[in-house]
């Protein structure tokens, strides 16, 4: 199966519903949603599901069970999901945040500890594995488990994902494969704080604007924590795993931290192969009240007011849709319709910013999610698609760094302003486009391209738009003194890109 042949609205945007029983079309039109999530008590939402979709729509439901722990599903559950399907229904998940003790039944909940992989990991992992091939038989996508996002133990996510993962390479490798082919998806909660920033125009990677002054209609924005300029210039290497003796126990609190650190391990355990990330709670959660100030969790960056909430939520989600944004980011169901239309405040303004906005929609590559493929009643003739030709998506860091040059570029610019540059980063010059086509599918790649103002539609088009795996990064100069003066500012901060 490949990205591009999910079926969803290819928009974003998403709301959470506040609970069960509840659900206002009116609201979710209001913002332009292309998501809702269904937090379901059984089959109460099945009548919705038509006009929703007709909306466009798509709806993610969640087959609530308290305190559910480890247990498989039951009857009922399976029951419910069959008849959302047969209502056009497709997105569903079970099971939630394993890693915070509430979500399992007494004692289990006050001895938490993944590395406990009989009591806690092993049955999980069983009963999820047959719960996500029944679901993909009746015809839906079946989540991987969404987790709290977290950095302490016992509760870290990237301890309890690993060990997930490892579990499933050991136990069921050809059972999690098949699932990976036929509809898997990663639920994710990225409740980002103020992990998030806009450039000051012409003020380069590293300035931020106030809070007062962040405007979702322009450019510049940074979602990518913790691989976001001033992030990496802060603590160098930092990575959703941690890999800095400040981080321990790993860094998962932003929009995309924990989508990467899957893809990872599917590269890891499994060979490589990406899939829809949602993000089915969360967002820039939680933000102060008219009167409240502004609120820094992260005093790295800018804090978020009132009204500075609004511009950034409707920039996460125009980011997401942007080739900034990983092919796989698919959206974030914000945590919750309540908090945006009934807060002590009234209406949150990122309800008027969305009304006022178009909702952008997403272009996905046709990328493979790298595993097998059997028939069911969804897919009766489905045959496996090839790898892409070229590169596969960037996580983290790339395998190879090339350089290439725009026709508009005089040579003598580059070897004039890049010695140094290029003595701690050795990049590989290149002299056609064309070469990337030879780097295979489980190698990834980043591409500096330089080009005058004139050229850069063209260099956009013949490699950004080509190979829209690869990291591709652009310098606009005139001369070579602006050349020097980019390669300076990213040695100065120790960043190869910027």
């Amino acid at each position: 199966m490949r990205l591009d042949e999910y079926q969803w609205s290819r928009n974003p945007r998403g709301m959470h519903n506040t609970g069960v029983f509840r659900y206002d079309l009116r609201r979710y039109r209001e913002i332009k949603a292309g998501w809702v999530k269904l937090v379901a008590a059984d089959h109460e939402f099945v009548p919705n599901i038509p006009e929703l979709l007709a909306a466009g729509i798509t709806p993610i439901i969640r087959v609530y069970r308290a305190a559910w722990g480890s247990r498989a599903a039951d009857a009922q559950s399976y029951a419910d999901i069959a008849r959302y399907i047969q209502a056009g229904a497709r997105w569903f998940e079970l099971w939630n945040e394993p890693n915070l003790g509430n979500e399992w039944p007494a004692p289990l909940g006050s001895a938490l500890d993944p590395n406990n992989i009989g009591v806690y990991i092993a049955p999980l992992m069983d009963h999820w594995v047959e719960w996500a091939e029944r679901v993909i038989e009746m015809g839906g996508y079946p989540a991987f488990i969404a987790l709290a996002e977290s950095d302490s133990p016992p509760h870290h996510t990237t301890g309890w994902l690993r060990n997930m993962m490892v579990y499933l390479r050991d136990v069921h490798a050809a059972r999690f494969r098949r699932i990976l082919g036929n509809g898997l998806w990663l639920a994710t909660h990225p409740y980002i704080y103020n992990h998030f920033y806009q450039e000051i125009p012409g003020g380069g990677p590293l300035s931020a604007r106030p809070p007062e002054q962040q405007n979702a209609a322009q450019g510049g924005w940074h979602f990518e924590y913790p691989y976001d300029p001033i992030g990496q210039a802060d603590d160098p290497g930092r990575t959703v795993w941690g890999n800095t003796p400040r981080t321990p126990y790993g860094d998962p609190n932003g929009l995309t931290s924990v989508g990467h650190a899957f893809m990872e391990l599917l590269r890891d355990y499994f060979g490589g192969g990406v899939v829809p990330v949602v993000g089915t709670e969360g967002g820039i959660w939680p933000w102060p009240g008219p009167g409240d100030g502004t609120r820094v969790d992260d005093a790295r960056y800018p804090g978020v007011t009132w009204q500075s909430h609004a511009e950034a939520t409707t920039a996460m989600f125009d980011w997401i849709a942007s080739s900034a944004a990983p092919p796989w980011m698919f959206g974030v169901t914000l945590w919750k319709e309540d908090i945006y239309w009934e807060g002590p405040h009234g209406v949150a303004p990122a309800v008027q910013r969305l009304a006022s906005l178009p909702a952008p929609l997403k272009e996905v590559p046709p990328l493979d999610t790298g595993g097998t493929v059997w028939s069911s009643p969804l897919q009766p003739n489905a045959v496996a698609t090839p790898l892409p030709e070229g590169p596969g998506p960037v996580h983290g860091g790339p395998d190879y760094h090339f350089i290439m040059l725009a026709p508009g570029i005089d040579p003598e610019w580059f070897f004039q302003a890049a010695e140094q540059y290029w003595l701690r980063f050795a990049p590989v010059l290149l002299d056609s486009p064309a070469l990337i086509a030879n780097l295979p599918y489980d190698k990834t790649l980043a591409v500096t391209v330089i080009a005058t103002p004139d050229q850069a539609e063209a260099m956009n088009a013949s490699i950004r738009d080509r190979w829209p795996t690869i990291w591709y990064d652009l310098i606009i100069v005139q001369s070579a003194a602006d050349l020097l003066t980019v390669f300076n500012q990213r040695l100065n901060v120790n960043r190869r890109f910027g």
